[in-house]
């Protein structure tokens, strides 16, 4: 289970947000001391935490009737025990991640799926992928794991499995205005032997409002509803000689719950969860029953219809199940899937919890499948957070691409023939192939659009036009299962077949930013040395991210060495630039030649251009002081010109600023090299507890004060610390022979006790010597 500390954590956006192969978003295990990683921290690095975790729910009737929900609690879900069956996760520039391209040549487009698996069997893994956003995190887990049936849960309910595997997919985008936007996509495959019925599918967040290290900041939590409802224009569709037209709109969102602080003028951030899509089944688009087997056929139909139809539902975690507390057992849980179970009284401030939940889903037979996409969303407002939960709706969206070949259009025309509705124009929104067990007549082009939909433009009324006059004759088709699909107009909407845009791609919004290079940080005696690749170069260069018009700028370096903080690294505000390297330099950059190193040599080859490992460019920091904690990012720069008002001006897009705590460096002296006067001695002398350097203990990072001798000899050596009364305080046994001449001490004492402030003595024994020193301690 990845569910351990320093696990995958989506923060290519303005947040961070932990993923697990457990069925679980955020991290649920910071209370249980498993994991100090943010859970859904907004902004990331501020210590605002907008989530204590949210768990998948899938509720199901079997055939002997009764009903079973797996995901709750958490930990039904679970992965094998496969040490490599953990969350992968890629970024966008890594091979293999061009959207709508094919990376590995074999003339399909994005055929593989992140899961570690030879999925084209080609011999090669995870090589051509649809990677839609900045930033993908995958994970498969099932509900049937011995480990899970016999766990012992918190209410005593044994878990009995419905035979499910899920397949999920978190996406975060670094673009502005969806920066703040966690989408998340599953896919539920029933891979028993029975058909479930009635099958519901939510998540459960346990949403919050509250300062990370604030262990009461939700309870005073506050719901509010939100509306962001948004109209999209899609285009005209012309039909028959382009005297038909009509305007296509598509309405999107709803009513939902937004939890926020309730102290009055919080700076907390807003969060909601927010429903976008599920499986729809075609079937439900039937409107004329005039034909035989029609009505009876939409009666099968196993899915709801194309419109969403997502619930909400708000829980107190301080009542009981029944009476607005949240469900403890399967029953409970299926009913407040449905929608069924009472809910809480939102008027005072409490912690909350949101149930977002879609169906019924009428039967998932074995081996049949159903998706739902959810977004996790923040803002620093209520405005700010309909902004993003609108943007969110959009991102779910996509993008639909024409690939296939259309109907020929008639000469000069934009209509096409509406008899003839190829890959999706003419309102023919579907290819569809009836499901085993069903048959129905039907007419595929929908004549029936022509009279019953009254926004056409010019109005379908007499006189009709020259040369025009509206269908009369039902074109009858028998649809059966086996037989090659057909272009349709199930719903009589000219509007849901348009332009022939066959092909969907969701969350594909448009291309990413730049992406980071590959860099790491070496610390040295008085300096630091940051090296870099040159992939986004690469990419910028061969057209790929972030693509036209967009052009490669140059590289920005950064450094952390103020550590005033509420989470494992401060936010991006707190950083300094160091330098920027460029071919441009008139804004001031460094040439970009000032950072190459001749010397490295290309490794691999991608896109006809030569990529250079981490060495390639090389900026050393000399503003630094052996023994502080320091820390480095490199990002990507790309530019184009706008040219306003006749003003030519550069506009530059940056990749995403990603720093991992396990970056940190310590510049230190060598053993035996650099020495004060041949002493060994203490920095800093004296240490000051709360100085800007220093690094504040935080849950994950607790032990991170220290003092640091240096000078120590290349041997092995031991310190022995007392205090001015000859009492010995701690011992450290230090191995100098490799050349590290520095030695750290996290002031706490050989009884696990914090030290006193006052004067400090030491003495350094090794076998060729002996030093005595002094320090003091101010706290």
């Amino acid at each position: 289970m990845d569910i351990a500390n320093n696990g995958p954590v989506l923060d290519a956006g303005r947040f961070s947000m932990r993923v697990t192969n457990v069925g679980v978003i955020g991290n649920a295990f910071f209370n249980k001391g498993l994991s100090f990683d943010p859970s859904f921290e907004f902004p990331k690095g501020s210590g605002h935490e907008c989530l204590e975790h949210a768990e998948l729910w899938v509720g199901a009737t079997r055939d002997d009737g009764t009903v079973g929900v797996s995901g709750g609690p958490m930990l039904e879900f679970r992965p094998t025990l496969d040490p490599n069956d953990v969350v992968r996760q890629r970024y966008a520039g890594d091979r293999g991640t061009r959207a709508l391209y094919d990376d590995d040549g074999d003339g399909r487009l994005d055929e593989e799926l992140l899961d570690g698996i030879d999925n084209d069997g080609d011999g090669e893994i995870d090589e051509d992928l649809r990677f839609p956003a900045q930033e993908t995190c995958t994970a498969t887990y099932v509900d049937d794991r011995p480990e899970a049936v016999n766990f012992a849960y918190e209410f005593g309910e044994r878990h009995a499995p419905l035979g499910l595997t899920v397949t999920q997919e978190a996406h975060a985008w670094a673009l502005l205005g969806y920066d703040d936007i966690a989408g998340v996509q599953y896919t539920i495959t029933n891979h028993g032997q029975t058909t479930l019925h009635d099958v519901w599918l939510g998540v459960f967040a346990n949403l919050d409002a509250r300062e990370r290290d604030d262990s009461a900041g939700h309870l005073n939590d506050r719901v509010s509803t939100v509306n962001d409802s948004m109209v999209v224009f899609e285009g005209r569709s012309y039909l028959v000689l382009d005297v038909l037209q009509k305007d296509c709109f598509s309405y999107h969102g709803s009513e939902l719950p937004a939890v926020h602080d309730g102290v009055a003028g919080s700076h907390l951030p807003w969060v909601a969860i927010t429903g976008l899509s599920h499986t729809t089944d075609p079937l439900g688009y039937l409107v004329n029953y005039t034909f035989p087997g029609a009505r009876e056929s939409q009666a099968k139909a196993r899915a709801p219809r194309r419109d969403t139809t997502f619930r909400y539902s708000v829980f107190s975690l301080g009542e009981f199940p029944g009476e607005g507390g949240p469900p403890t057992i399967d029953a409970d849980r299926y009913a407040a899937l449905r929608g069924t179970l009472p809910t809480a009284d939102t008027a005072r401030a409490q912690d909350y919890a949101v149930l977002a939940s879609c169906g019924p889903f009428a039967t998932l037979a074995p081996g049949q499948s159903l998706e739902m996409a959810v977004a996790f969303v923040a803002g620093e407002n209520r405005d700010s957070l309909v902004a993003a939960l609108q943007s969110a709706l959009m991102t779910s969206r996509g993008t639909s691409l024409d690939l296939q070949p259309n109907a020929s259009r008639l000469p000069g025309m934009l209509s096409y023939p509406y008899q003839d509705g190829r890959t999706g124009v003419s309102g023919h929104e579907v290819c569809y192939e009836a499901p085993e067990g069903v048959q129905f007549n039907y007419d595929p082009h929908c004549i029936t659009k022509f009279y019953t939909d009254r926004v056409y433009y010019p109005p379908l009324s007499p006189p009709w036009p020259p040369g025009f006059a509206p269908p009369t004759d039902n074109y009858e088709f028998t649809y059966r299962h086996g037989q090659p699909c057909v272009w349709s107009d199930l719903d009589c909407d000219a509007c849901t077949g348009l332009d022939g845009k066959e092909t969907h791609f969701p969350w594909f919004v448009q291309a990413p930013v730049p992406p980071q290079p590959s860099f790491r940080s070496v610390a040295g005696d008085r300096e630091v040395t940051v090296e870099w690749d040159n992939l986004p170069e690469l990419l910028a260069d061969a057209g790929v991210i972030p693509g036209s018009p967009w052009k490669f700028w140059g590289y920005r370096v950064y450094r952390l060495d103020q550590w005033a903080r509420t989470s494992l690294l401060p936010p991006a505000s707190r950083w300094q630039q160091l330098a920027s390297f460029s071919a441009d330099t008139s804004l001031g950059a460094n040439p970009l030649s000032a950072a190459l190193d001749p010397t490295v040599d290309y490794d691999s080859v991608a896109y006809e251009r030569r990529h250079y490992p981490v060495g390639r460019y090389r900026f050393v920091d000399k503003r630094v002081m052996d023994g502080f904690d320091y820390h480095y990012v490199v990002t990507a720069v790309a530019q184009r010109e706008i040219v306003e008002g006749g003003v030519r001006r550069a506009d530059l897009l940056e990749s995403p600023f990603r720093a991992v705590f396990s970056g940190i460096v310590r510049p230190r002296i060598e053993a035996g090299g650099r020495y004060r006067d041949g002493r060994v001695w203490v920095v800093p002398n004296p240490f000051r507890e709360r100085a800007p350097w220093e690094r504040e203990s935080v849950p994950g990072d607790a032990f991170t004060r220290h003092v640091d001798f240096f000078g120590l000899p290349r041997a092995r050596s031991r310190i022995r610390i007392y205090t001015l009364a000859g009492d010995l305080v701690r011992t450290l046994d230090h191995d100098g022979t490799n050349g590290d001449g520095e030695a750290a001490w996290n002031l706490i004492s050989r009884n696990g006790q914090d030290i006193e402030s006052g004067v400090y003595l030491f003495t350094v024994d090794w076998p060729g010597g002996h030093e005595v020193g002094r320090f003091v301690i101010i706290r």
